[in-house]
């Protein structure tokens, strides 16, 4: 994540509320940011998504740190048009103040995705913006405009070990959201194809490239994951005719939804 940024962002801002030691300390401070000294972590310990959000705001205040925030989470990465983008938000009207794009949502292998949905890449900063809600939050104070671009990038925060997603689908539960939720008991030991079973109907097959900066990553983890991608190949490619032919419907009009945006000379002047 931190690579796809670091041609766009002057400074990050990030809220690590791991346990001490936290895990990702090495990871952030080698990271270009850490390295030349544009890195602020805050240790914040976690309560809510919106806390941890709120918190990184608040310095970005203190800072005075500049007029637009890119938005991303650690299991997001950008492509390399991100930097023309964030090069040109100067010349978008005063009347906006948001920026979307659209984000593949891969599960179960780097092979598949579920969706391609409309996410918010840059907002303007202004005093009094707060986010609300304690999972799948919103930001509250945006009076402006909202412009989506033609534009897709990775979200891989559905492409876990199987056991690190149940525990992340427990602790999305106790945050009140929906889903189905693994009792503590059940975690050493359970049926992966059938936990996944509700998702593996949905999965569409991603064709397109990965972005450059997780390039690394992606090699590493496709070996130690192999066998649970292999799993998703397998379920996938057995699926009746019915499910394949309505699967390529929903790609096609993913696909249809992200690209109509370039009939907005606005949003294509943007996105280059």
């Amino acid at each position: 994540m931190l690579e796809s940024i670091s041609g766009i962002a002057s400074r990050v801002i990030v809220n690590d509320n791991a346990p001490d030691p936290s895990p990702h300390a090495d990871t952030l401070a080698a990271s270009r940011f850490g390295r030349e000294n544009r890195l602020i972590v805050d240790r914040t310990p976690f309560s809510s998504f919106s806390t941890a959000r709120n918190v990184c705001l608040q310095r970005h205040d203190e800072l005075v740190a500049g007029e637009w925030v890119a938005f991303i989470d650690a299991d997001e990465v950008h492509g390399a048009r991100v930097r023309r983008i964030a090069a040109r938000l100067d010349r978008l009207p005063p009347a906006y103040d948001a920026v979307d794009g659209y984000t593949w949502h891969f599960f179960g292998s780097f092979d598949y995705y579920t969706s391609i949905e409309r996410r918010m890449m840059f907002f303007r900063f202004r005093p009094g913006l707060r986010w609300e809600g304690a999972v799948h939050e919103r930001l509250l104070g945006l009076g402006g405009k909202r412009i989506a671009l033609p534009y897709v990038y990775a979200h891989y925060g559905h492409t876990l070990e199987p056991r690190r997603h149940a525990e992340k689908g427990r602790h999305y539960s106790s945050l009140g959201a929906p889903g189905n939720v693994l009792g503590e008991d059940e975690l050493e030991r359970f049926d992966v194809e059938r936990y996944f079973e509700p998702v593996y109907p949905r999965l569409l097959r991603f064709t397109g490239a990965h972005p450059a900066a997780a390039a690394v990553t992606l090699e590493r983890l496709r070996h130690d994951l192999r066998h649970d991608h292999a799993l998703t190949e397998r379920v996938v490619r057995t699926q009746p005719v019915g499910i394949k032919a309505r699967n390529f419907a929903r790609k096609l009009n993913y696909e249809m939804r992200w690209r109509a945006r370039e009939f907005s000379a606005l949003a294509r002047k943007l996105a280059g």
